[in-house]
């Protein structure tokens, strides 16, 4: 049966007109201008790259140059849904259990080698092999079999099907025939090649330099090349821009949004992101381990405040981790609200009291005293952490706040800590989900509160195998009222993405999740060209 990317994925993408709505006003530069090619982007960011490897890069900038290096057998469009894009087309047995793939031909990678099925078997087998603290890693467990049919086309062999698994394959594909050697003195996170619209030229010390790859199947991008430049500190980045001497900055916080939205050479962009923030507890440690406990905590943070003076206004208050404009969200349930006199009354049932007329509430003798980690570069989060803190105090819970760099994350994944102001990632693929709650995930996913939820575990299971969009809802609708009945912490909000990109640049376009996916088609009017 001969599957078009409509037919595929119609229910998923029903949703589309608001996302369209909402991102097209971010994406509008007024009047068409002459598509000319030459100049450069250059990014100023204060978050350090590791690698650029689809193996490893999970966040920051290296995930966003991922983007501009690497492509995926398929490709997600403006309006999130599913295109072709290394694989020319593709179609389905009419069981769902297999997948054929047919590349497009002639696509090279960087190095000018081919792109074959032996390159999209290797990128698999890479993802099996390779153990990932990733969101992605887990779509494999559903794969039987890998076969190549012939030089360009390759058959995928679930063990059940799943609506979810096109998702899957956006991910970038490796050129095996460097990787496959194993060449332990080549470092391909930091050397990487793709076949994406930007080639790797060089990495030295804080600067990294993509050239515009001239042999790009869907046609050279206009820009010239691509640099990357990371600074100490948010601060200086900032700087760095209005000083002239970069492009693009991402994130763009909210207290600096209004400010540079005021700044004539720069253009706002600020879309729906796929990340929500949240107050992980460790729910293997002593003070989260109640259930009335954690809901508690809940209620007892103001959420809306947070979101309207610390976030301007700029996100939506969560209720849980499936993302708001996902076709299986459950829009029945709300937000916990803020009612701290309930919050009290549930810590009074969950055991804990003011013994000692110290103001610190206790319970079997320990005190209600907590550390709490947050990313130390990221002054919003610091900011709702001190605050949510004071609230807590209200109630008698001290919890002391202490800063984490992203390169040292390791104490989180081992279980080290007590609580943790972290950004997760969500999708509009709904199966992310069960690599960051799904009780097999801890100590070798994304499960790093440590969360065992038989009933959630069940219906993780069941969710990503599911064959049509009413049996995927209703099931993702159930686990998300597990969730909130059951919370691994405080569910907080979904923070819109801001960028800042220089007026000369047209085309400009961006997908949640995917802020570099069409760098291929931003280009510089002539006149308006720096180089």
């Amino acid at each position: 049966m001969v599957c078009t990317t409509a037919s595929i994925v119609r229910s998923l993408t029903i949703f589309s007109l608001t996302i369209v709505f909402l991102i097209a006003g971010c994406n509008n530069n007024g009047g068409i201008k002459d598509k000319s090619y030459g100049d450069s982007l250059t990014i100023v960011t204060y978050h350090a790259p590791v690698d650029i490897s689809p193996l490893t890069a999970v966040s920051g900038i290296s995930a966003i140059l991922l983007e501009t290096i690497f492509d995926g057998l398929i490709k997600l469009d403006q309006n999130l849904e599913l295109r072709p894009h290394l694989a020319a087309s593709w179609e389905t047995s009419k069981d769902g259990l297999k997948w054929t793939f047919y590349l497009r031909k002639g696509v090279t990678f960087h190095d000018g080698v081919e792109l074959t099925a032996d390159d999209v078997k290797f990128t698999i087998e890479e993802f099996i092999r390779v153990n990932l603290r990733s969101p992605f890693a887990g779509w494999t467990a559903n794969i039987k079999s890998i076969n190549i049919k012939d030089r360009y086309a390759i058959d995928i062999v679930l063990k059940k099907p799943s609506i979810f698994f096109l998702y899957s394959m956006t991910w970038g594909i490796l050129p095996a025939h460097i990787l496959k050697n194993n060449n332990k003195n080549y470092n391909f996170g930091r050397e990487p090649i793709g076949t994406g619209p930007f080639k790797f030229s060089s990495w030295k010390d804080s600067e990294i330099v993509l050239k515009a790859n001239e042999r790009y199947f869907s046609g050279r991008p206009y820009l010239n090349s691509i640099v990357v430049r990371v600074y100490p500190n948010q601060k200086i980045a900032w700087a760095k821009l209005m000083q002239g001497e970069g492009d693009f900055l991402f994130p763009v916080s909210p207290a600096e949004f209004d400010f540079l939205r005021q700044v004539s050479s720069l253009e706002l962009y600020s879309i729906p992101g796929y990340i929500y923030s949240m107050v992980m507890f460790n729910n293997e440690t002593y003070f989260f381990r109640d259930r009335k406990t954690r809901i508690a905590l809940n209620y007892a943070v103001n959420k809306e405040h947070i979101l309207q003076e610390i976030l301007k206004g700029k996100g939506d208050v969560a209720s849980g981790t499936i993302w708001p404009r996902s076709p299986v969200y459950n829009r029945a349930i709300r937000p916990y609200p803020y009612d701290p006199e309930k919050a009290l009354k549930l810590l009074k049932e969950a055991g804990w009291h003011d013994n000692n007329m110290d103001h610190v509430l206790e319970k079997e003798g320990r005190r209600f005293t907590f550390t709490l980690f947050v990313n130390g570069s990221d002054q919003t989060e610091i900011q709702a952490a001190m605050y949510i803190q004071q609230q807590l105090w209200d109630l008698g819970i001290l919890a002391e706040i202490k800063t984490f760099s992203t390169s040292s994350m390791d104490f989180l994944f081992t279980g080290r800590y007590d609580a943790a102001f972290i950004d997760a990632f969500s999708h509009v693929y709904p199966d992310y989900n069960f690599y960051s709650w799904h009780s097999s995930q801890i100590g070798r996913g994304l499960n790093i509160s440590r969360y065992r939820l038989d009933s959630v575990d069940r219906l993780l299971e069941e969710g990503r195998l599911s064959v049509d969009m009413g049996s995927a809802r209703l099931l993702y609708n159930r686990f998300q009222e597990e969730m909130y009945s059951n919370p691994p912490g405080i569910f907080l909000y979904w923070p819109y993405q801001h960028m800042a990109v220089h007026k000369r640049f047209e085309g400009v376009k961006f997908i949640p999740g995917g802020l570099l996916s069409y760098i291929n088609e931003w280009y510089v009017p002539k006149g308006e060209q720096k180089n």
